[in-house]
């Protein structure tokens, strides 16, 4: 049924790229019970503010006011992350482990962070390959095919072309409750308004849909429909 609660498997390269990214929207899958799941492919270690531990604890904060479960994977490190199929197999492990009805992650635009970029890259692997049923390293585990799977831009840089389609969500119900996941990596808010700027991207996804704030996920491939009942409320106005 279309509004049964799902379980989501969303994945950053850093400990704040999810809350950034995504938060108002895991919130809403919150609210009405979803099973959220973090998972963080680096704990910031290149980064100017705030050490691996630090860093580590915010997102752990963040989790817990989320109500999700959360699990660090080691793939070399911040800034040292790179496409393998050994780094592919390990979140499609993740996949399998959680039974994940949807996987978000980072988009794959060039002009942001490039362990986001490759975080893009890995997850689009793992989300083919945690279905194959015959791959030796994941023989513990059942086969997994998901249904969707969605990414979000952490930055206006990172947002695909204006013409690419995407799925806006009305987060104005819980934009408290987003800017206060935002605030617990508070090492990130040392020198720059990244809460200021997430904000002012929601304010303008929503003014643009006719609600307050919304954020927005990119498809990475097209949807299937019986009918054209199941489709979705457009913004335009007509």
């Amino acid at each position: 049924m279309p509004n049964e609660p799902l379980c989501l498997l969303a994945i950053g390269a850093h400990p704040d790229d999810i809350e950034f990214g995504c938060g108002g929207i895991l919130l809403n899958e919150a609210a009405r019970g979803s099973e959220i799941v973090l998972v963080v492919c680096s704990r910031g270690e290149a980064g100017t503010n705030g050490s691996p531990n630090e860093r580590e604890q915010e997102a752990r904060r963040a989790a817990e006011m989320l109500g999700a479960a959360i699990a660090f994977l080691d793939l070399g490190g911040d800034c040292h992350l790179e496409v393998s199929a050994a780094k592919s197999i390990a979140i499609a492990r993740e996949i399998r482990r959680t039974r994940a009805d949807i996987v978000l992650s980072p988009t794959s635009s060039p002009n942001q962070h490039p362990d986001h970029v490759v975080v893009s890259q890995l997850c689009r692997n793992a989300a083919r390959l945690a279905r194959y049923g015959g791959l030796a390293e994941l023989g513990d585990l059942a086969p997994h095919t998901i249904k969707q799977h969605l990414e979000y831009a952490i930055t206006p840089g990172a947002e695909p072309p204006n013409d690419f389609p995407k799925i806006r969500c009305d987060i104005g119900a819980r934009f408290a409750g987003w800017v206060a996941l935002m605030e617990c990596h508070q090492t990130q808010l040392r020198t720059r308004r990244y809460v200021e700027l997430q904000t002012s991207r929601a304010r303008l996804l929503g003014t643009e849909s006719g609600v307050e704030y919304a954020q927005a996920l990119f498809p990475t491939a097209d949807f299937l429909v019986d009918h054209l009942g199941q489709l979705l409320g457009s913004i335009r106005l007509f």
